[in-house]
């Protein structure tokens, strides 16, 4: 395993667009840097990048230039209003913004405009944070590809040709291609684990519930939390993440009358306290070898600083059941999104089966799941959960992959159920990835990504840091120490 570069090893003011936020935020305490200067090289990122990469597909640089100067004017007034104030940012598609477009690509929704802002953006506004555009998502946030008829294709910065992951893809393009220091999407299918994992930049998959997404999707503006669903922060450094994180979690609305947040901290100083479980492979969902070999070699890596790996170590559970319980339940919290026409396709085609594990029958079955059958599948999941809970009072960390493969050549024939990527030579159904999103995200566990790459073909890889619930903050320490390693985000070199 190699070292990288440190983050902001040769950064300078002509390519301070690659800086992690929180080197920017001293920079601006310092006054190395304005506000302005920082939106402007976000915008200079932008003009270069946007016409290969499709990141950044609504923008106000105007606008972001009257907030930034709006900072300035604080912190020469000694106001500032924390660490993120004067960062520029951009937010997923999916995420209200008051008077910009919220479609989730849907060209039906093309006119549609959100008439306040979503609870994150409020906070990250409240913050100073100095929004700068709206980052591209596949049609319905349903596919590990950004594109729609509304906006077009989202491409991997570090190779046009591929994906950048979905649905938060344009979130991670974007801030893989400098065009902002941080982004917030959304999780419940590995959305914002899998980009990460293809862009080579970090991202928090957070603990279910901990960040309130009311504001989120369309005509969710009532919806505080969905099943499943999270979301949580994109950027270039570990250490980003938990600043973005500390501003946008906490109750929401009538909930922060008798709550507030109480992240329970790490007190793990060093990579070699932590007790580390690596599962860089499964049976149920194989992993291509340039990604679970890169997992192996981490694993190996720990153990010569002496931390206690175990490569045996698996929570008590039965996985194709967490499988079937998973994808029922996905669909069935999605299917609010389903018009009348599309409800009743899905009840025709559905299956009681409870041997056919299949996702193209599932999907079908989930949408169309009856609250009865919903109620006995919660059953399993506290089974799961409990599973979990016990494993990790063994474990801190859970390392196994985000995704199968590298970022995959781009495909947008015919729907992603209908898909295959080639993993170690042979053809695996795409949905197929879905065991990686759901074997921790159906209880709730929070995971951030880091790069560990790159991979033998030279693209990013990055590894998926499982914790237990709420146990945010020991992920995105695991994650900060791996980065203080060496194991850092590198800025793009794309290819033809």
């Amino acid at each position: 395993m190699t070292r990288h570069d440190i983050p902001e090893a040769g950064v300078s003011q002509s390519n301070a667009c690659y800086l992690p936020a929180w080197r920017a935020a001293e920079w601006l305490a310092s006054g190395e840097a304005t506000a302005g200067d920082l939106v402007a090289r976000c915008e200079a990122a932008y003009q270069a990048a946007h016409g290969r990469i499709n990141a950044l597909v609504v923008s106000d640089f105007d606008a972001a230039y009257l907030a930034a100067a709006r900072s300035d004017d604080r912190r020469r007034a000694g106001q500032s209003l924390g660490p993120l104030d004067g960062i520029p940012f951009s937010i997923k598609e999916s995420f209200d913004v008051a008077g910009w477009p919220t479609t989730c690509g849907n060209p039906a929704l093309r006119h549609h405009r959100a008439t306040r802002d979503a609870v994150v953006v409020q906070r990250l506004k409240a913050a100073g944070a100095i929004l700068l555009g709206k980052t591209n998502v596949p049609l319905g946030l349903r596919d590990w590809q950004s594109y729609n008829a509304i906006y077009g294709t989202t491409r991997n910065p570090h190779d046009p040709a591929r994906t950048p992951g979905g649905s938060s893809g344009g979130s991670a393009a974007a801030v893989c291609a400098g065009m902002s220091f941080f982004d917030v999407g959304s999780d419940i299918g590995s959305s914002l684990r899998n980009p990460a994992h293809f862009c080579g930049v970090v991202s928090h998959k957070s603990s279910h519930g901990l960040v309130p997404l009311r504001g989120h999707g369309t005509g969710a503006d009532s919806f505080h939390q969905q099943d499943i669903n999270v979301a949580g922060p994109v950027a270039r450094s570990a250490r980003d993440l938990e600043m973005v994180l500390d501003a946008i979690a906490g109750p929401d609305g009538a909930e922060g009358i008798a709550f507030r947040l109480d992240l329970p901290p790490c007190s793990l100083g060093a990579l070699s306290d932590f007790r580390i479980a690596v599962l860089p492979t499964h049976p149920q969902a194989e992993v291509d070898a340039e990604v679970s070999n890169a997992i192996t070699q981490l694993g190996r890596w720990l153990e010569g600083r002496g931390a206690h790996v175990s490569w045996d170590a698996r929570p008590q559970l039965d996985t194709a059941a967490l499988w079937r319980s998973y994808v029922l339940l996905l669909r069935a919290t999605t299917s609010v999104h389903m018009d009348d026409a599309a409800f009743d396709a899905a009840r025709r085609r559905s299956s009681a089966d409870p041997a056919d594990l299949s996702y193209a029958t599932l999907q079908h079955a989930g949408a169309t799941l009856s609250h009865r059958d919903w109620l006995q599948l919660q059953h399993g999941r506290e089974h799961f959960a409990r599973a979990w809970q016990q494993f990790f009072g063994d474990f801190d960390v859970l390392l196994c992959p985000a995704a199968a493969t590298t970022a995959f050549p781009l495909d947008e024939a015919g729907e992603p159920w209908q898909r295959h990527l080639i993993v170690n030579g042979k053809a695996q159904r795409m949905t197929t990835q879905l065991f990686w999103a759901g074997h921790s995200g159906l209880c709730g566990l929070p995971s951030t990504v880091a790069p560990i790459g790159p991979a033998e073909s030279g693209l990013p890889v990055g590894v998926q840091i499982v914790s237990r619930r709420f146990g945010d903050r020991t992920s995105l320490r695991f994650a900060a120490l791996l980065e203080a390693a060496g194991f850092a985000f590198r800025p793009p070199h794309p290819r033809d």
